[in-house]
């Protein structure tokens, strides 16, 4: 890959802070070309959820999990608006939260995320805003997004349980521009990574960066045919919360990881020379035929379960077949951050569909070593390298698995 081509990735958003006098606030690290072999095998824990368990067990639809401070293990079941906390013997030790319309009660409870405090924040859609929960799993108060507009990228709690940063993929469109009501494609050139600020009764907003967005990141566009056409496999924004209040995030189709300090201070970029691939005619392929595979389960459900129309669906399905792609395939396809400050970085692999390894680098900038392909992200990190993964059988069962990563 030419010189030009690698700028045009994303990163010339680094350099234009070198321009403008930040140099001197942050590093450009060089991490390690070669893979370092981490352990595959990690142990487990402790496993809960069963068909013929304890009731508390028979989870009917796991709609977050996340670890506090001691890693006691929040589970939130949707179905049963219920909150289990499991300790690290794999015992329930308490519950809170149930179904209604008065103060702690779930409509439609769809996240959760812990504070190092113990305190717990919920996500209702219903609701449009988060519960508070105090350690001892007491309501504490309901903070509401301003107007009708619901969203929902993943998110860390800070340690004070008072703020929120996006976890993982987050949308092109503003968070500031969706809470004003505005839901258009942001023509900025910019992506915010923000925090949510959960100090009073009303969702507030804090911007801590602006990320890079790509040229044609409108991810939908009106066809000749009249149909819009859906972009994808364009370079994500991936964002990690880190303890002090900063954040990690890649925004290149590039391996540049992006470090800043609590106030957005850009202070370091973590790179490794792994570049992005050119997209060819077979990935492309490749990748739509994996997107209908996977849709065409969703639509059977949807079927069943929204009573669609064998027209409409059709018009669902075409979207799909009409797929556009960004011109390389990003390296990077996820990141995630642990309470102390590691970052877990899931690469592609060769094509659009196969997975990479995973690597683990510190926010200061040292190397670990990567997981083999085929390791699965988890869905939440806790203390002591703990991690949980939602498990969910062929019979629709889910489990929920903690192990323990000690690279």
């Amino acid at each position: 890959m030419s010189s030009l081509r690698y700028v045009k990735s994303g990163l010339h958003s680094a350099w234009l802070l070198v321009a403008v006098g930040a140099l001197e606030a942050q590093q450009i690290i060089q991490l390690p070309a070669e893979d370092r072999a981490l352990e595959a095998d990690i142990e487990e824990v402790y496993r809960v959820g069963a068909l013929d368990g304890p009731e508390w067990e028979q989870f009917g639809m796991i709609a977050g999990v996340d670890f506090d401070a001691a890693g006691r293990l929040h589970i939130l079941d949707g179905q049963a608006a219920r909150v289990f906390v499991v300790g690290i013997d794999g015992e329930l030790m308490r519950e809170y939260g149930r179904a209604g319309e008065g103060p702690g009660e779930f409509e439609d409870a769809a996240w959760i995320g812990v504070a190092g405090d113990g305190r717990a924040v919920v996500f209702d859609w219903q609701r449009n805003g988060f519960h508070v929960f105090n350690a001892a799993g007491r309501a504490e108060r309901l903070v509401r997004f301003e107007g009708d507009y619901s969203f929902l990228p993943e998110l860390d709690v800070s340690a004070r349980g008072d703020a929120l940063i996006p976890n993982g993929r987050v949308g092109s469109v503003s968070i500031a521009a969706a809470l004003a009501g505005n839901r258009n494609v942001n023509t900025s050139g910019t992506r915010p990574v923000v925090r949510l600020v959960l100090n009073g009764f009303s969702v507030g907003i804090d911007t801590l960066a602006h990320a890079w967005m790509p040229v044609l990141e409108q991810r939908r566009f009106r066809a000749p045919n009249g149909t819009y056409r859906d972009r994808s496999l364009t370079p994500p924004l991936l964002v990690g919360a880190l303890p002090e209040g900063g954040v990690a995030y890649s925004d290149s189709s590039a391996y540049r990881i992006k470090v800043t300090d609590t106030d957005g201070t850009l202070e370091r970029v973590l790179a490794r020379p792994l570049h992005p691939q050119p997209m060819t005619d077979h990935m492309r392929e490749t990748a739509r035929q994996s997107e209908l595979e996977l849709y065409d389960v969703q639509l059977r459900g949807a079927r069943e379960s929204y009573g669609l129309t064998d027209g409409a669906l059709a018009i669902m399905r075409e979207r799909v077949e009409s797929l556009e792609f960004y011109h390389e395939l990003p390296v990077i396809r996820d990141l995630q951050t642990t309470p102390d400050g590691t970052i877990w970085v899931w690469r592609r692999g060769p094509d659009p569909v196969t997975e990479g390894p995973i690597d683990l680098v510190t926010s200061d900038g040292r190397y670990l070593g990567s997981y083999p392909a085929g390791t699965r992200m988890p869905h939440a990190f806790g203390p002591d390298g703990l991690v949980a993964f939602v498990e969910t059988d062929a019979l629709g069962v889910q489990t929920v698995v903690v192990r323990r990563a000690t690279p």
